[in-house]
């Protein structure tokens, strides 16, 4: 399995991976710690939250409005199909072993958007954190990283993903915070952003000024 690209250009990846909108928010987050060896790759733990468009149009009545208004669930538990790809990039990123990785879905009621939130151990700071996703993601065309955690609106109809980081170095503690559309950077325009590198497009091609439906 390929690693997501990461906003990396043509040349830096011989093939490109779509993955899908738990992962992008997940991995986007990450990979800086990974990459850098700031967070423990066997004990991390996931928790995010999700838009009913990330159900598709398949018609099932427990995602329609009077199932999902003023409701929250949790699916997936333990076995979640997204599990193994994340793990598999996060052994990539670290050289170790993501045995303990926990992942937990919530369905939420809004229609678009993803946030995931990301427990890790790691004896480190917030600022170092964010320097390291600073310098992971500089000169890229769609990571934002951002001192406040992040919010989903903000990447409401676009193919940005925003990542944050809070650290107590004393309890061993860093949460890592990402957030896409689902339907943008989780979905369409990582589809798009990627068929750009491998065609050796513009990175930015196609993805200025979506519309936004639903």
């Amino acid at each position: 399995m390929a690693l997501p690209t990461f906003g990396r250009t043509k040349s830096e990846i011989s093939a490109a991976s779509n993955p899908g909108c738990f992962p992008a928010a997940t991995l986007t987050a990450l990979a800086p710690l990974l990459a850098e060896g700031l967070i423990e790759p066997g004990n991390i733990v996931i928790d995010a939250k999700t838009g009913i468009s990330g159900a598709g149009r398949g018609g099932d009545s427990k995602f329609g409005y009077a199932e999902s208004n003023e409701n929250l669930v949790p699916y997936g538990l333990l076995r979640h199909v997204h599990m193994p790809e994340m793990a598999k990039a996060i052994e990539r990123l670290s050289g170790g072993s993501a045995a303990g990785l926990v992942f937990t879905p919530h369905l939420v009621p809004m229609t678009r958007g993803v946030l995931a939130t990301i427990y890790c151990r790691g004896r480190t700071t917030t600022d170092a954190c964010l320097d390291a996703a600073r310098r992971f993601y500089a000169g890229r065309a769609f990571v934002r990283v951002t001192d406040r955690p992040p919010q989903t609106k903000w990447a409401t109809g676009s193919n940005l993903a925003f990542v944050s980081y809070a650290a107590d170095p004393e309890r061993d503690l860093v949460i890592a915070m990402g957030v896409v559309d689902n339907l943008g950077k989780g979905a369409a325009g990582q589809a798009v952003q990627n068929a750009n590198l491998v065609c050796g497009l513009a990175e930015t091609t196609g993805l200025d000024g979506s519309p936004v439906w639903p």
